[in-house]
């Protein structure tokens, strides 16, 4: 075996959208590594459009679900049947626990071809996006004597899909429907997965709740600030009813807000954040892609420990990213503390007004 004949690196993860979006650094290295996008599994189809718009990413085989029993779902004992058939190859598993490692062993990969994160621990104040990245630098034993194999320490990759020129104009579309070209584009994120789960928004355990009176602040300081700007309020349809209630607390601008809930699937968000002048947002998945796709951006982020500090933060590409953290320093610190007044000063710092 020579480096003439590529390897097809073979990925688990089953992540959210911004664990998907740190991700592709480590996809574009193992494919620039070993000659051949890779193979993903993963779990939620929404995972497809985005991952066929990253080069380094081939054919995705999806679980409808990991932690059922395996004689109980069928999509897990598809993938075993698939990884039977499969050539060997080196296996690269961003999860740290055991499922993944069974369902290779069940489906005849020898460990000899495995890197898995459960056996590379993330090292203290190391970001998620950077322990991926040294998982996608380890070398499995089968290759250990294999120099053609090797990282190449001047590949730097960054995190951002490439969008087709269809993309692009689906969203020009989009932006000439509703009135929107020719103005700088403000983006906001107010809600995440904790938000929209159900029941109070405002519940204690909702560390990345900050309230809808304040986002309305946030606006009109944009507004006043750029007056010839569109602030518009991103997420998914379930959101709606919290940007509704948001627009309906501002006081000054509103005229120049556009409520998008209803229409922003994954790959319209990445061509929106693309050409957008700026975004603000909670830590979220968006939040993540926006960095990736060099979108400056104001992310508002909670102290909690389980957070362990700025780890899960989107971490600057090819933008600035501010990180607006609590006044406190308690390990259970959470938004309420940061003011409208805060983000708007530092939102006009990052992108010089």
């Amino acid at each position: 075996m020579s480096k003439s004949a590529p390897l097809t690196p073979l990925v688990l993860r089953f992540g959210a959208f911004g664990d998907m979006v740190l991700l592709i650094p480590a996809l574009k290295i193992l494919a620039q590594r070993y000659g051949c996008p890779c193979d993903l599994v993963t779990s939620g189809r929404w995972t497809g459009p985005l991952m066929q718009r990253v080069p380094a990413c081939g054919p995705l085989q999806l679980l409808t679900s990991r932690r059922a029993p395996y004689w109980f779902n069928q999509s897990q004992r598809q993938l075993v049947a698939w990884l039977r058939t499969r050539p060997a190859g080196p296996v690269y598993v961003f999860e740290p626990d055991d499922k993944p490692m069974s369902l290779l062993k069940r489906g005849g990969v020898s460990a000899d071809w495995i890197c898995s994160m459960r056996d590379l621990p993330r090292l203290p104040g190391e970001h998620i996006a950077a322990h991926a990245l040294r998982l996608a630098r380890q070398t499995p034993p089968a290759l250990r004597d294999r120099a053609d194999y090797a990282v190449d320490p001047g590949f730097l990759p960054d995190a951002r899909p490439t969008l087709s020129a269809a993309d692009r104009l689906d969203c020009t579309q989009w932006l000439e429907q509703r009135g929107l070209t020719g103005a700088p584009l403000v983006l906001l994120q107010a809600g995440n997965k904790k938000t929209m789960k159900g029941g109070d928004r405002k519940r204690s355990s909702n560390v990345d709740y900050w309230p809808e009176t304040n986002w309305a602040e946030v606006i009109s300081g944009i507004r006043r600030a750029m007056p010839a700007s569109r602030v518009i309020l991103c997420g998914s349809p379930a959101e709606r009813p919290l940007a509704e209630e948001i627009t309906g607390h501002v006081k000054a601008g509103r005229d120049g807000v556009v409520i998008a809930t209803d229409d922003l699937p994954i790959v319209r968000l990445l061509a929106l954040q693309e050409r957008a002048h700026s975004m603000i947002s909670v830590n979220t998945g968006p939040a993540h892609s926006a960095a990736a796709m060099g979108c400056r951006e104001v992310v508002l982020f909670t102290r909690h420990a389980h957070r362990a500090a700025d780890l899960y933060a989107p971490v600057p590409t090819t933008a600035p990213v501010k990180i607006l953290h609590p006044v406190s320093t308690a390990p259970d610190a959470g938004l309420e503390s940061i003011t409208p007044g805060n983000v708007v000063d530092a939102w006009k710092q990052l992108v010089g007004i």
